[in-house]
């Protein structure tokens, strides 16, 4: 009898438990929905604090940073790199919590969203590809991995020092030492960042991917009533 009693004590612990993750969830999707990111944040960390591996929340939590970033970039605040560096660790988390492909390929789409708002071109182009390998007919995957593939070629010309090429073809015969030196020196070089113009490249393909994506989900709404928040 009174093992029969323990185990409906753990049953009901365990319900009640995953019920307020969801409940928690819930109230963050109410939040998002409304355009509120910063309260929908609070309750997906809330839901995220009854079970960190609770993958909807991870998911959830990097969406509501990255719309907060989206915003303070448009803006041109620098805080909201911080916000995109924090919406990649939720992302990052969503992608080892499933096994299921669909769901993974959406988390490795939207971590290269983040990386690309950040500007981190080549973390991106690897999100963009590791998902496209997985689902590949996401052309919105397919888009952004060229803009950032795009976005990448033209920084590294622009870091090509002219000199140093024709400096390397007069001396042929140390060019070995010339690759090693100057491997060296383009590592120590700062990263050259973007221009306002290829960042507004930037927020328009993922602002207009964002449009699609609400229109989406209104037509859902219309055909199956209200739901959980989708995963974009």
């Amino acid at each position: 009898m009174r093992a029969i009693f323990i185990i409906i004590c753990v049953l009901v612990s365990t319900l009640s438990f995953s019920q307020d993750k969801v409940e928690l969830l819930n109230k963050g999707n109410k939040y998002f929905q409304e355009g509120d990111f910063e309260k929908a944040e609070e309750y997906y960390k809330e839901s995220l604090e009854a079970d960190n591996q609770y993958y909807k929340a991870n998911l959830n939590a990097g969406h509501s940073l990255f719309r907060q970033a989206f915003s303070l970039i448009q803006q041109q605040d620098s805080a909201g790199f911080k916000k995109c560096s924090e919406s990649e660790l939720f992302y990052n988390n969503s992608v080892d919590l499933t096994e299921n492909k669909d769901e993974k390929a959406e988390s490795l789409y939207n971590l290269g969203n983040s990386q690309l708002l950040s500007q981190k071109l080549e973390e991106s182009i690897e999100s963009y590809k590791k998902s496209l390998r997985l689902v590949p007919k996401n052309m919105n995957a397919k888009h952004n991995l060229a803009l950032a593939q795009y976005l990448l070629n033209k920084q590294q010309e622009n870091q090509k020092d002219p000199k140093e090429e024709e400096k390397e073809q007069e001396n042929k015969e140390q060019e070995e030492d010339k690759d090693q030196s100057q491997e060296k020196n383009q590592k120590n070089k700062p990263k050259e960042e973007l221009s306002q113009e290829e960042i507004e490249q930037i927020l328009n393909a993922l602002e207009r991917e964002e449009k699609e994506v609400q229109e989406e989900l209104e037509e859902k709404k219309v055909i199956g009533g209200d739901r959980l928040l989708k995963d974009w």
